[in-house]
């Protein structure tokens, strides 16, 4: 009987590692008002890293409150959102400790903001702002987007959007 146990309880931490290694947990999940759905268990779009990494890629040079005059890179939010079927409202960007704070569309437009995944070369990680940071190119505008709100939008260890309005 014992045995049988023993067995069973490997059995099932087989099943579950190859569940979870065919459903990877995603890189950034985006709910609210989508137009695409890929999960329809949450009613995400869901993007994995290589996902995300697939999407064309966008540079920006900027510094932040944070970091030194830098090289960011990563895609547009308007190509992560166009690839969840989203062309306008606001996103309250979530990161791992819960923090959101809201960006307008238009500053999408206006800035062509990037959901960095890296910093010179580098990836960033979850101890040092990834997986994921809402980039803006502050040193190119630097009367508009230095200040209390610009500055929350400077969102780091980004996981979650939702669309709103």
């Amino acid at each position: 009987m014992h045995r049988r146990h023993l067995l069973a309880s490997m059995a099932t931490a087989v099943i579950t590692r190859i569940a979870h290694a065919a459903n990877p947990r995603p890189l950034l999940s985006v709910s609210g008002r989508i137009g695409r759905i890929n999960n329809h268990t949450t009613g995400t779009f869901d993007f994995s890293e290589r996902e995300l990494l697939e999407l064309p890629q966008t540079s920006i040079t900027t510094s932040t409150s944070w970091t030194p005059q830098s090289v960011f890179v990563g895609p547009t939010l308007l190509a992560v959102m166009s690839a969840a079927g989203v062309s306008a409202g606001t996103l309250s960007v979530k990161a791992l400790d819960d923090y959101a704070a809201p960006i307008p569309w238009e500053d999408l437009v206006r800035y062509g903001v990037i959901l960095a995944h890296s910093q010179n070369g580098k990836r960033l990680s979850n101890r040092r702002w990834g997986p994921l940071w809402t980039i803006y190119p502050r040193d190119q505008y630097p009367d508009v987007l230095q200040g209390p709100i610009a500055e929350s939008r400077f969102i780091w260890q980004v996981n979650r959007i939702e669309v709103i309005g």
